[in-house]
């Protein structure tokens, strides 16, 4: 008995989403490796932990008061001086 013939199905689709598709994957790709460069270029090295004696602890603003101004005898005569010139 002869054995019937299968047509083979033709790889268009295949071929247009192969050839559409990988160069969007390394487009991508290469997009993320490049955003992130520094990322991957700092991966093996070591970062200095940062000293805790040398940050400085700020009061918190509640608790802070303003300096009291110091002006002294002699200029606080001359600002009235002015002032009255004026």
């Amino acid at each position: 008995m002869a054995q019937k013939r299968r047509k083979k199905k033709s790889g268009w689709l295949r071929a247009a989403l192969l050839f559409v598709f990988v160069p969007l994957f390394v487009w991508a790709l290469a997009f993320l490796i490049w955003f992130n460069w520094t990322d991957f270029n700092n991966f093996g090295k070591k970062t200095p932990a940062t000293n805790p004696s040398t940050q400085v602890e700020r009061p918190s603003k509640q608790t802070e008061k303003p300096p009291p101004e110091k002006i002294l005898e002699e200029d606080r005569k001359k600002l009235e001086e002015i002032l009255k010139r004026r």
